[in-house]
């Protein structure tokens, strides 16, 4: 039987009508030559099918454990209908950027149907001209369910549906058993398969014990010696109006950075990407409470995804956790704020390296789905989200596709994120690397961050300025190319 982990399965229990679990992504697409919208749809969808056995997910629907004694299972959907999964939507006139964002954030917003496989394609047309494309460019937005895959099993996923040259690759046939796996579980065998799978649990929980008693001494060890800490996890969180129960309606903006410039800057100052990204989106962060009168006196703390996959590890489901980096808000000087932040990380880096053993565990008990669902609602019905967080917000930074890529010929031009506004961390900052380009997608709640196109203005904002003090003027580490008018944000120079 082909069971969900407790991490994947956890995405389903924590959704909402409020939060929905679902992540995205948007990739604006150069038509062929010659090739219409509707007649690309149309060879769309074949396409997608043809490799349907290659990424599980595409095929596969849940089926409940009865009584919910355990874990949900994927099984075979016998009625898949593609036309349900790949659709048209148009974007209002005249289509530019910010009709494309709002259409992107609507979408988001609404849950996904469970009883059909747990993915989405809307490819999004009558975009504005500018660029020399026209009708010739549309866009895909792509949204799968959280307890499909994480951020680097989207990425594999994506390479997977996806080519390197603009003719499609060959696709094998798909071996019999895929093709002819269970489409559904009887009682009795969901009930046996239950029981076995709790009672495993038990057995890695015992043998697991002297890995995990470790983990907890050295956690202990930085709580209370001097020399170490646990870092911005000890802290709380300042409040914000991040910080709140969300709502149904999302915002979501889009941005670009160069991949060769933030290393730049991140060699002068001695900070990864990473750190360099960081520090920017606390400069933005910045900016943008300033603004409105409303800045923290102590710094926003980030909650930062972090895999736990090992080398080689393709897999499609999640294997994350989450740490916790200081921002610097409160650090006026830019270049002291990547400084800081870098330290930020590497010291929640360390402290995630201890508790590791600690997080990869599974979770198996009797009723457990059903405590966990019944505790989502009850906090949501309860205002959850309103009281202290131990971080302000979300930010992700998943490395991905290093060459162009191609679907059924159209060539990628972006690749925005689409993520997660959850109670009590109503915003997410989400990067994406794709062919030298950093593309941001800030997704939030609609009443904790109304204007997320302001957040992502002082974001570029900040980068711009950290550029032009680190680098000499002369120094021109990565010529950008000219943006996509109308529909992509301007590019930092």
């Amino acid at each position: 039987m082909y069971k969900l982990s407790a991490t994947d399965a956890g995405f389903l229990y924590a959704e909402t009508p409020l939060c929905p679990m679902h992540v995205a992504s948007v990739q604006v697409m150069a038509l062929p030559d010659g090739v219409r919208e509707d007649e690309f749809i149309a060879s769309l969808k074949p396409f997608i099918a043809a490799r349907g056995h290659l990424v599980p997910y595409l095929t596969n629907r849940l089926q409940a454990t009865p009584f919910d004694l355990d874990h949900p299972l994927w099984v075979r959907d016998p009625d898949f209908d593609i036309d349900r999964h790949i659709y048209r939507i148009d974007v209002p006139a005249p289509g530019g950027q910010a009709e494309l964002e709002r259409t992107v954030a609507e979408l988001h917003a609404t849950p996904m149907d469970r009883s059909r496989p747990l993915w989405e394609m809307a490819v999004l047309c009558d975009l504005a001209d500018g660029d020399g494309l026209g009708s010739r460019k549309v866009a895909y937005y792509s949204r799968v369910h959280h307890a499909c895959l994480d951020g680097m099993a989207g990425q594999a996923a994506t390479m997977t549906l996806m080519d390197t040259e603009p003719e499609p690759r060959p696709i094998p046939t798909p071996p019999t058993e895929l093709t002819e796996r269970p489409a559904h579980y009887d009682a009795l065998s969901m009930m046996l398969d239950a029981w076995r799978n709790f009672a495993t649990a038990q057995v890695d929980q015992v043998t697991g014990w002297p890995e995990r008693l470790d983990a907890s001494a050295r956690l202990w060890q930085r709580a209370l010696d001097p020399s170490k800490s646990l870092g911005a996890a000890q802290a709380p969180a300042p409040k914000t109006g991040f910080n709140r129960p969300v709502g149904t309606a999302r915002t979501f903006a889009v941005g670009e950075l160069a991949v060769g410039d933030i290393k730049a800057v991140g060699r002068a100052l001695n900070a990864t990407l990473n750190d360099v990204f960081l520090a920017v989106c606390g400069g933005g962060l910045r900016r943008y409470f300033e603004a409105k009168g409303e800045l923290p006196d102590t710094t926003l703390i980030a909650g930062c995804p972090v895999s736990l996959r090992q080398p080689g590890d393709n897999s499609l489901d999640n294997q994350v956790t989450m740490m916790q980096v200081a921002l610097g808000t409160d650090i006026g000087d830019a270049r002291a704020r990547v400084t800081a932040v870098a330290a930020s990380a590497r010291l929640a880096k360390a402290t995630t390296a201890d508790a590791a053993p600690l997080l990869t565990g599974e979770a198996a008990l009797p009723g457990l789905p059903a405590t966990l669902r019944g505790a989502a609602l009850w906090a949501e019905q309860s205002g959850a989200g309103d009281g202290p967080q131990s971080i302000n917000l979300v930010i992700s930074n998943v490395p991905g596709p290093r060459q162009t890529l191609y679907s059924n010929g159209a060539r990628m031009l972006t690749h925005y994120p689409v993520s997660i506004a959850a109670h009590g961390t109503g915003v997410n900052l989400t990067v994406q690397s794709y062919d030298g380009t950093l593309y941001l997608g800030i997704t939030a709640c609609a009443k904790a961050l109304p204007d997320a196109n302001r957040l992502r203005d002082q974001m570029l904002a900040e980068f711009f300025d950290l550029k032009a003090a680190v680098l000499p003027a002369d120094v021109h580490p990565l010529s950008i190319p000219a943006p996509l008018p109308a529909v992509a944000l301007p590019r930092v120079a």
